[in-house]
C-alpha cells in the first residue's frame, strides 16, 4: 500500500511539475505577443525594446495564429507528459507486483 500511495505521490508530483512549466510557456508565448503589439502601436522599435524571453512571439511579424499554434503545440506536449506519468505508474506498479508474491493475481 505504501509503494502505490508513493506512485500515485511522484505521479502527482510529476504532472504539476509538468503543468507549470506548459502554463509558463503558455504566458510567456501569449506576453511576449502583447509586448511586441503593445511596442509597435507606441512605435518603438525591436531594438529599442527591453529583451525579454526568447520566443516566436516576441518577433514582430508574429500574428496571433502564431502564438495560438504555440499555445496548441504546450497543451499537447503537456497531454504527452501525463500519459508518460501514467505508463511510468503502471510500469513502477507491474514491477512491484511481481516482487511481491502476495499481490499476484
Amino acid at each position: 500500500m505504501l509503494k502505490l500511495l508513493e506512485t500515485l505521490k511522484d505521479s502527482a508530483e510529476s504532472t504539476v511539475d509538468s503543468a507549470a512549466s506548459r502554463v509558463e510557456n503558455v504566458h510567456r508565448l501569449i506576453s511576449g505577443y502583447v509586448g511586441s503589439q503593445a511596442r509597435r502601436l507606441r512605435g518603438r522599435s525591436r531594438a529599442d525594446a527591453p529583451p525579454n524571453v526568447d520566443s516566436p512571439a516576441q518577433n514582430a511579424d508574429s500574428t496571433i495564429y502564431d502564438v495560438l499554434r504555440g499555445v496548441n503545440r504546450e497543451i499537447g506536449e503537456f497531454g504527452t507528459d501525463v500519459f508518460e506519468i501514467i505508463d511510468d505508474a503502471r510500469a513502477r506498479r507491474a514491477v512491484d507486483k511481481e516482487g511481491d508474491p502476495d499481490k499476484r493475481d
